[in-house]
């Protein structure tokens, strides 16, 4: 397969980036403490310690639209991170021990402008910022250039926390049946092989509210133009018409196509994948929600791994369940 242009942001290089000549950056691990307890919060929370009067004002604004701006492809609104604001004097041992923190600084005092990113400072696993800037000018120099990079290294370690735990709680049947596919993803417990074809696997996560899933299908690989996202659409959608049947006679799980569906390429586990990302419906019925779906190149063994997510939960907000089910998708990993 010719070999694409593939952009993704690492945040680890951004970093070491010097956004103007005065401008200093650094990345720089917590101490190494033992014992440490373990992070608070709930998943997705965002603690951003920022005075009230510069929370109040444009600077507020622009951390507030950064961080909580509205996910992507969700049937309804819902913030990329539940942010809670404290001021600097109010920041003490019962908050430092917070999953997520964002600190924001802006004094005459501090001569050198500088992000500083830190892991496990006060608690595991935890993700700290530190802005230090002299002057609302230059914090929003320094926060425009670096505010998506802050954005993707949160969300991986929100991946990170549920995959530490799916580990810890992993369904090793689940595993075992997977190995023999030449493939491994992380499932905990409370997953279960519902389906299990030649061809296509169906492992969900079922309470009376709440459904979780992902289907996997293997397809034999002999043109790139497969990875087009049209042909990966209604490679998806045959595959769910043909397995995925709904409560109702004649209705089936389909990709919902009235709005649009992102497309997005990146190298997962050195596997060449391209990533799809919209909502789901139900073909003669009323039930949907959103998906996240995987297509990963198994060169050796000539085939695409097609993983495909969604969640169905009608009365609560989904973006949690489908960081969840995501992060599953992104644990994939083909044997070499």
């Amino acid at each position: 397969m010719r070999k694409q242009n593939i952009q993704y942001s690492i945040f680890n290089i951004q970093l070491l980036i010097l956004i103007f000549s005065t401008f200093f950056l650094s990345c720089e691990s917590g101490s190494n403490k033992n014992f440490q307890p373990n992070v608070t919060g709930k998943a997705g929370e965002l603690l951003i310690v920022v005075d009230k009067h510069k929370w109040e004002s444009s600077v507020g604004d622009s951390l507030k639209s950064t961080f909580k701006q509205e996910v992507q492809v969700l049937p309804q609104k819902e913030p990329m991170f539940t942010v809670v604001n404290i001021p600097n004097s109010a920041f003490s041992k019962l908050f430092q021990t917070h999953r997520n923190i964002v600190r924001v600084s802006i004094s005459p005092n501090n001569k050198k402008p500088s992000i500083t990113m830190k892991r496990h400072v006060w608690a595991r696993p935890q993700l700290y910022f530190e802005i230090k800037v002299p002057n609302d000018s230059v914090f929003f120099a320094i926060f425009e250039k670096n505010k998506q990079g802050m954005i993707d290294t949160l969300l991986k370690d929100e991946r990170a926390r549920y995959l530490q735990s799916f580990r810890k709680f992993e369904n090793q049947e689940i595993t075992r049946v997977l190995k023999k596919r030449a493939v491994t993803m992380r499932f905990p417990k409370g997953y279960d092989l519902d389906v299990h074809k030649d061809a296509f696997m169906w492992i969900s996560h079922e309470t009376p509210m709440i459904s979780q899933g992902v289907i996997i299908s293997f397809i034999n690989y002999t043109d790139t133009a497969q990875l087009q996202k049209e042909n990966l659409i209604h490679q998806i959608d045959s595959v769910l018409r043909k397995n995925v049947p709904g409560a109702l006679d004649g209705s089936y799980m389909t990709i919902e196509k009235r709005i649009d569906i992102l497309s997005q390429k990146m190298i997962l586990n050195k596997s060449y994948t391209i990533k799809l990302k919209g909502l789901w419906r139900t073909e003669g019925d009323f039930m949907g929600g959103p998906f996240v779906a995987l297509a990963s190149v198994d060169s050796k063994r000539n085939r695409i791994v097609i993983s495909f997510a969604y969640v169905y939960a009608p009365r609560y907000n989904k973006r949690n369940y489908i960081r969840q089910v995501e992060t599953i998708l992104y644990s994939l990993k083909i044997r070499e």
